[in-house]
């Protein structure tokens, strides 16, 4: 069952439901907007950007990163919560990924992956709407309780990841863009051949077929 915003600052304020720090302006009707956080880690660069009121992260054209929340999440075993991105942000065309849901029992920072689908720069500033999470009520706890993760906790991004993104090799648009033109470009200059040179050799045959016809047809 969706949880109403009275239900969730209920669990809130009774503790079974942790988010820290708590705004109350990120609650909405049905749902809670999380927001950036303070590590992120940009493809092709192994410096760690650390965000702040001063510092924002950059993500050029085809720009992979990962982000962690600046909230830390505690669930209780009996709820679960799904994870949606900003329609504002997904208008600017920035593509959020990550897992479907949040796990009963799970325990830390949210860490995202980001993708720069549009074809210039885009900005996050610290603190900024990232998504927002919907909150479900099971019919009963779960059994099954994933690990907690250390540097999760800590709000830190694992390092697991840091060495994925170390190695991972991503494609902008701009160059996406370039390669489609230059395919265009190779087949209009290929049906240009074809029908310079090969349409009047077919048109010839033709021709010659027809003739040939008709003198069958005058003996």
């Amino acid at each position: 069952m969706l949880m109403t915003d009275k239900e969730i600052s209920k669990e809130i304020e009774s503790k079974k439901i942790v988010i820290t720090p708590f705004n109350e302006t990120r609650l909405q009707g049905a749902s809670y907007d999380l927001a950036v956080g303070k590590e992120a880690l940009v493809s092709n660069d192994d410096n760690k950007v650390v965000l702040s009121e001063s510092q924002s992260l950059h993500l050029n054209a085809g720009d992979f990163a990962l982000i962690i929340s600046d909230e830390y999440v505690k669930m209780p075993l009996d709820v679960a919560c799904s994870i949606g991105m900003k329609s504002t942000l997904a208008r600017k065309g920035l593509i959020l990924l990550a897992g479907m849901q949040i796990d009963p029992g799970f325990e830390g920072h949210l860490r995202f992956g980001l993708y720069n689908a549009s074809p210039r720069k885009l900005t996050l500033d610290y603190q900024d709407s990232l998504c927002t999470i919907e909150f479900h009520k099971l019919a009963m706890p779960v059994q099954k309780v994933i690990p907690p993760n250390n540097d999760l906790i800590a709000g830190k991004i694992p390092e697991g990841d840091r060495e994925y993104l170390r190695s991972l090799e991503t494609t902008s648009l701009s160059d996406i863009d370039k390669n489609m033109r230059t395919l265009i470009q190779s087949v209009n200059t290929l049906t240009t051949v074809v029908y310079k040179f090969l349409l009047p050799l077919v048109i010839a045959i033709f021709a010659g077929v027809v003739i040939a016809v008709i003198k069958g047809m005058t003996k």
